[in-house]
């Protein structure tokens, strides 16, 4: 069994436990499945059997009640069993997080026990011809026909398809731009296999996920009752994005555990491994890279159990996750590589299983939100957190004669408001920060006055030519910085100059 944290529950940890016994009994059986290529039915019927499924979703609807952190330490222990830990998590993310968000008591009644026995696999259905990373771009359409809804329209690249029986799908209900512009034109629904119009268009060979099938999906006009709608109309992309948090944070738990098996192969390899009368554990080399690779375990896998932890809490860590879903995608790439690269030819060989890791990591690098998306939600959503949007001035210090990072008011302070003192304003902080412009509120802090009037002084600068000023699309000044005029009208050329001590005076010009 891995090891437990602190804040993990007696229950959590017991659970942990028996499934981390229950991988040990069947990674055989997973193993032969994978060179067999053939579904791991009986495998996941097992897993069924023990309850597994259930492990996020409450008691009162059948299931474990163990939270994030419970889905995530099943997901990381089943990881391990090829093909059964992506099967697992693609169930669970077909709808659970979005059903006990947003579904009705009804619903949820409904569909949650069957999430909880297993009985029914599930998939997520995002991706189509059309959208992709533009996950709002679905053209996938749903129009209400009385109690009911006709869907048209394709689906694509997705895991569990056919061997699915539960469908979590977005579809397009409004075609009004003013609905687009404000992400309302999706809609969530349920759709099961069977349904008439429903059906399997075509299955898709990856690089990897070599016996788990992933598919295209068509809908002809499928007909299916409003009460398998999750959540409002036009509220799809809202229910998308809660259970994204939830999908990216287990996508990453899923690989944590074959982080694990990697070093345990690479121990065991190199120990035995004899290259010019030494083994291969005793080369420095070797050995960098295995301590590499258990950091990236290490780090990947306690920072998933973080945002776990923050989930239970009631919060919605969108940065953390969707670091944990990248960073631990890329740590499973570069350790089937760097597990490659120590076992030399024996790696490359499909008989041990550091190939796949490799194939499989870059799988995670696509699936679930690409390592792009990833990283350009880290930064927007960051952009928008006032730890880092903090004020950080630099100001000239006079004892040191140097420029240092200070709270300090400016010198200017308290001066006049008026064209003159504004421009040395603006001059001198071109000796303390040559490379950048200022902003509006940084000239009216540095001298104290409103944005009203500085916006004024620093349009009629920029009339003379003092200042230039970078404005954005509705042409209102967003930086300003003095132009070469600017800082000979503001100071004389000494005022700019600096020079270290150790300079000699006779290399000046």
């Amino acid at each position: 069994m891995s090891e437990s944290y602190f804040w993990w529950t007696e229950e959590q940890k017991k659970v942990a436990r028996e499934v981390g016994q229950f991988v040990e009994e069947n990674f055989t059986a997973a193993e032969e499945y994978y060179w067999k290529k053939e579904f791991p039915w009986h495998l996941v019927k097992r897993v069924a059997e023990k309850g597994y499924f259930g492990a996020g979703i409450p008691r009162e609807y059948g299931g474990m009640e163990l939270g994030a952190t419970g889905s995530c330490i099943v997901a990381e222990e089943l990881g391990r069993l090829y093909a059964v830990g992506h099967v697992f998590v693609v169930s669970m993310l077909a709808g659970l997080e979005q059903i006990l968000k947003y579904a009705t008591e009804e619903q949820k009644k409904k569909w949650l026990p069957k999430l909880a026995k297993g009985d029914e696999l599930g998939a997520v259905c995002i991706t189509e011809p059309f959208a992709g990373s533009d996950a709002a771009n679905v053209m996938t359409t749903a129009e209400k026909d009385g109690d009911e809804w006709i869907i048209n329209g394709k689906k694509r690249y997705i895991t569990g398809a056919g061997v699915s029986d539960r469908y979590f799908i977005y579809a397009k209900t409004s075609e009004e731009k003013s609905d687009r512009k404000q992400y309302a034109h999706l809609t969530s629904f349920l759709v099961e296999k069977g349904t008439p119009g429903f059906s399997l268009e075509r299955i898709n060979p990856l690089i990897g996920f070599e016996n788990v099938p992933n598919g295209y999906l068509s809908f002809e006009d499928v007909r299916i009752p409003d009460e398998n709608r999750i959540g409002p109309v036009g509220k799809g992309w809202n229910v998308m994005m809660a259970g994204l948090n939830f999908e990216r944070l287990i996508a990453g738990a899923v690989f944590v555990g074959t982080l694990k098996d990697i070093i345990k192969l690479l121990f065991h390899y190199t120990q035995r491994r004899v290259q010019f009368r030494r083994t291969t554990d005793r080369y420095q080399g070797n050995q960098n890279e295995i301590a590499e690779i258990i950091s990236m375990y290490r780090m990947g896998r306690v920072f998933s159990y973080y945002c776990a932890k923050e989930i239970d809490d009631g919060k919605e860590p969108m940065i953390n996750s969707s670091i944990a879903k990248m960073v631990i995608s890329e740590y499973v790439r570069k350790a089937g590589q760097k597990a490659i690269q120590v076992m030399g030819g024996d790696g490359l060989t499909k008989f041990y299983f550091a190939e796949r890791l490799m194939r499989e990591g870059k799988i995670g690098e696509i699936v679930a939100g690409t390592t792009d998306i990833q990283k350009m939600i880290i930064y927007r959503f960051s952009s928008m957190l006032p730890d880092y949007n903090a004020s950080m001035r630099m100001r000239w210090n006079e004892d040191i004669n140097a420029p240092i990072i200070s709270n300090a008011d400016s010198k200017f302070k308290g001066f006049e408001v008026n064209e003159e003192n504004i421009l040395k304003v603006i001059a001198h902080d071109y000796k303390v920060n040559p490379g950048l412009y200022m902003t509006i509120d940084d000239i009216r802090e540095d001298i104290g006055t409103g944005r009203s009037k500085t916006r004024k002084i620093v349009e009629s600068l920029e009339e003379q030519g003092l200042v230039v000023t970078y404005r954005d699309r509705a042409s209102n000044i967003k930086l300003v910085k003095a132009t070469y005029v600017g800082l000979q009208k503001a100071f004389p050329k000494e005022y700019y100059e600096w020079y270290p001590e150790w300079y000699a005076d006779a290399d000046k010009f």
